[in-house]
């Protein structure tokens, strides 16, 4: 197998969720990319008290319940999500990072909220 040169430094790839202080959920470049989060218009939030989880299903439809935007940016995209945090009293004091993953079992996208991350991701 013949190397292959990697020329798009500088950016973080791994897939992060960003619950921003103003009350958003961002989404990096990394989980737009490797989810395909761009092909959507819309997303679905839904909260696990038990296990301290947000869960996320991206949708096209926007007429389906509970239906939030998706808009998209030049290096991530992201939901508006103020009612849904002050809803179920999550902290979003201060912005945090943590790891975006898909659990196929569930159809979700999931944010568990005792794995933040430090910096910028990684």
């Amino acid at each position: 197998m013949a190397f292959e040169r990697f020329i798009k430094t500088g950016r973080v790839y791994r897939p992060t969720a960003s619950l921003w202080s103003r009350g958003q959920l961002g989404f990096n470049r990394g989980a737009i990319q490797k989810y395909n989060i761009s092909d959507y218009s819309h997303a679905v939030l839904f909260y696990d008290k038990e296990n301290n989880r947000i869960g996320i299903k991206f949708i096209t439809d926007g007429s389906e319940s509970g239906a939030v935007q998706l808009t998209k940016g030049k290096t991530g995209a992201f939901i508006s999500a103020k009612a849904f945090l002050d809803f179920y009293d999550i902290n979003h004091d201060k912005t945090r990072k943590f790891p975006l993953e898909y659990n196929k079992e569930e159809g979700l996208f999931i944010i568990s909220l005792q794995q933040e991350t430090v910096g910028n991701g990684e």
